[in-house]
């Protein structure tokens, strides 16, 4: 069996990691039971290398969690990265977070669902972890983790989902699985195109009687929407989008992206700047290139449904706009200077870099941008900051400006050796030159040196 805490420290990133510890602290001391569940310990025991989102399911109330979570830490007591977007969603009890740092979770109380009629939202009740996961989509992703001290890294998989995943196949939990919530119609191609699984015999035998009553019709707008994030979230979202198209379901997503033909070929050059890009977040470039052909009214609408913050919202829209004026500065006499440039860029976002590198192919912008990426982060990261802090000016304010001063001056090529960089350090410092030892006098000898116990 796998050893799950191993596998969670070894394969999520630091900053994931970080926020299971942080959450599993806050829910111990709040006395509940918290669970990773679904596609983060289905790809912890698939052996996936990248975990997207992380979800999280507590037997009580989350609320006690969130507002942990959202209050500043106490004394010397760990944080994760300050939560950028926070949507709740009152009819769960749950809450879908994006933190600053790029990683995405939701936290969810552990519930049953009663679809009491085909086509209406099912009857949500509190439950406890084993009702939850028996209520899921795929065995694949009715698995959990405990996460609670006496109890942590314990694997909960009362479906059998680990010998699915082992068998790369997709299994329904039961036969109305795609009426219920046609939604797992687009989730099985999504992920099955992503992992290579299929659907086993009889979930097949399911869904395709699910696309012969042409269920994918009754997806209200919000399933709708939460669909079409997690495509634009995938790394090859094209692909997705080209296979829906085949199969005539994507106006079960969105009835003006049917008629649309769509860009695959930028969606290619995204995908292939992405992965330049070690934990970059595409998803706002690719929501650009699936809307770049409607008109205003209908990107807006898509943007609402899809994306939620509203600030977000307004830099994807604002995206080409925000792109071409900076790509006019960029190729401008304004950035000739490798400090110019990197003082440019730094203040965009990484978002905007990600479409000029796809749409911008101007040799000038296209190189400065990448200088910004790659090359000056490995200058910025050569200097020698631990011996600059031995020359007696403290760690602070001041010391972070004249490094970064040094930094810009080095880029430029002011800065061409070691010694000229501590000298100048020592300058913008007011740190005195260290005295040189003394010289010998003109015409004179230095002293021969005596051995032990010897005279003259």
């Amino acid at each position: 069996m796998s050893d799950y805490n191993f596998l969670m420290e070894s394969r999520l990133s630091p900053q994931q990691f970080q926020l299971i510890n942080h959450l599993s602290r806050i829910a111990g001391s709040q006395g509940l039971n918290l669970y990773l569940v679904g596609g983060a310990v289905r790809d912890l025991t698939h052996g996936q290398q990248v975990i997207h989102d992380l979800d999280f399911a507590v037997e009580g109330n989350p609320q006690k969690v969130l507002r942990h979570l959202q209050s500043p830490p106490k004394g010397s007591e760990p944080a994760p990265a300050r939560i950028a977007q926070l949507r709740h969603q009152p009819r769960v009890n749950a809450a879908e977070i994006t933190f600053a740092n790029g990683v995405r979770a939701e936290v969810a109380a552990a519930r049953s669902e009663v679809y009491s009629k085909t086509g209406r939202p099912p009857d949500i009740m509190p439950a406890d972890i084993f009702e939850d996961l028996r209520r899921r989509d795929f065995s694949v992703n009715a698995m959990a983790v405990s996460l609670h001290p006496n109890s942590r890294g314990l694997l909960l998989d009362p479906t059998n989902g680990a010998a699915d995943i082992e068998r790369r196949e997709f299994r329904a939990l039961h036969s109305r699985s795609f009426q219920e919530d046609p939604s797992r119609i687009y989730r099985l191609l999504r992920l099955g195109m992503r992992l290579d699984f299929k659907a086993e015999e009889r979930t097949g035998m399911w869904l395709n009687a699910a696309l012969e009553s042409r269920a994918y019709e009754r997806l209200d707008p919000d399933q709708q929407g939460r669909e079409l994030r997690a495509i634009l979230q995938e790394d090859n979202p094209g692909r997705v989008l080209k296979e829906l198209s085949e199969r005539k379901l994507l106006a079960g997503l969105d009835s003006k992206l049917a008629s649309l033909r769509l860009p695959y070929d930028h969606f290619a050059r995204i995908r292939n700047v992405a992965q330049m890009l070690p934990g970059a977040d595409a998803f706002l470039v690719n929501f650009h290139c699936l809307t770049a052909k409607l008109g205003g009214t209908q990107r807006n609408r898509l943007a609402t449904k899809i994306i939620h913050d509203r600030k977000t919202a307004q830099m994807a829209l604002g995206m080409d706009a925000a792109a071409r004026k900076l790509a006019r500065v960029l190729g401008s006499s304004r950035a000739a200077l490798p400090s110019q440039t990197y003082t440019l860029l730094s203040e965009q976002p990484q978002a905007l870099l990600m479409f000029l590198l796809a749409y911008y192919r101007q040799g000038k912008i296209q190189a400065r941008v990448k200088n910004f990426l790659f090359k000056y982060p490995i200058v910025r990261a050569k200097m020698p900051r631990t011996e600059l802090l031995t020359l007696g000016l403290e760690a602070g304010l001041k010391f972070e400006k004249i490094f970064h001063q040094l930094f810009l001056a080095q880029l430029d090529g002011k800065i061409k050796s070691h010694q000229q960089l501590l000298k100048e350090f020592r300058a913008l410092a007011g740190i005195k030159e260290p005295v040189p030892p003394a010289a010998a006098a003109p015409g004179t000898r230095p002293k021969a040196k005596t051995k032990p116990g010897k005279t003259k």
